[in-house]
């Protein structure tokens, strides 16, 4: 029945295709599909975009950027000279971004979520039924994220530029009429290990 219906969709599909093609109403260029409008098969001069450029501003001199959304990871907004690559024993970033010393540095301190572990203690019973946090589930996505709390930054937060990026100085290539709408100072902080369950049953 299933593999009936795999055909049927397939055969509807091509045949979709086959009348949009046959009439060529709404044919869209390459050329307007993508952010460049030249032509994809040359490669010439004109098809090379400007080169990005990134804020020089020394960390703690640069302007804050505001979250695109309620907690967004936070765009970088200084210069990351000698501060990459992050390395298992070697993280830049703590050094001023660490919630002890953040405010003194005028740094965005790292938010609690970012020491907490959201990964549940799961097992399979020998009856082949999976457990989280020792409740027996017929669902796993029925489970909500659990939060534990650890005493230092999780290993899964440790590389920051994971997440976080470097701000461009350019003017986006595309504009942007979305309007973020944030919580009391969700523009600044995150709010996350507080909301991660907002609006799950």
């Amino acid at each position: 029945m299933v593999l009936k219906k795999t055909w049927v969709g397939l055969i509807s599909l091509a045949a979709i295709i086959a009348v949009g093609c046959a009439s060529g109403a709404g044919t869209i260029s390459e050329e307007s599909l993508g952010l460049r409008k030249t032509n994809l098969y040359t490669e010439k001069s004109e098809t090379i975009g400007e080169a990005t450029h990134y804020g020089k501003a020394a960390a703690g001199s640069s302007k804050v950027f505001e979250r695109a959304f309620e907690n967004a990871p936070p765009m970088i907004p200084h210069d990351l000279e000698g501060m990459l690559p992050i390395k298992i024993g070697s993280n830049a970033c703590t050094g001023c971004h660490m919630p002890e010393v953040a405010p003194s540095m005028k740094a965005t301190a790292i938010p609690a979520s970012h020491f907490a572990s959201f990964r549940p203690t799961t097992a399979m019973g020998a009856d082949g039924r999976i457990t989280k946090e020792g409740k027996v589930l017929n669902n796993t996505s029925d489970f909500k994220t659990v939060v534990h709390k650890l005493d230092k930054l999780s290993g899964a937060r440790f590389n920051c530029t994971l997440c976080h990026a470097p701000q461009s100085t350019q003017a986006p290539l595309v504009g942007n009429t979305f309007k973020a709408d944030f919580s009391a100072n969700g523009a600044k902080s995150s709010n996350l290990i507080d909301t991660i369950n907002e609006g799950v049953q």
